[in-house]
């Protein structure tokens, strides 16, 4: 990435680095909290067990497509932007969850948010 920076401004990479990484720490301090609050009771600790072990393979996985690098420079920024945008989006479809009360059971859980 330090290449689409001019050689006199690295306070300019460091800058955008810091801001990803403030993304980044916030993003994932939520993500758990919110998910916990989305799935029923009953099946609450599977599900973040199975939203988690996602998590992992994403992680596995992520270090890879910067090897993309190679056929054109700008695809893993690509890839990744495009999937960080999507991901944004999908998250406004979500149910709002304050101040409602959270499901218990697996019935409950289908009308949430409805």
């Amino acid at each position: 990435m330090s290449h689409y920076f001019q050689e006199d401004m690295p306070w300019l990479l460091i800058t955008f680095a810091m801001i990803g990484k403030l993304a980044i720490t916030a993003s994932y301090g939520t993500v758990y909290v919110f998910s916990a609050e989305q799935f029923p009771t009953v099946i609450r600790n599977v599900a973040l067990g199975a939203s988690s072990t996602c998590a992992r393979v994403g992680g596995i996985l992520a270090p890879y497509v910067n090897l993309l690098a190679d056929y054109w420079q700008p695809l893993p920024l690509l890839i990744f932007g495009v999937l960080a945008l999507t991901a944004g989006l999908f998250s406004l479809l979500l149910p709002e969850t304050l101040d409602k009360k959270l499901p218990d059971t697996i019935e409950e859980g289908e009308n949430f948010g409805k």
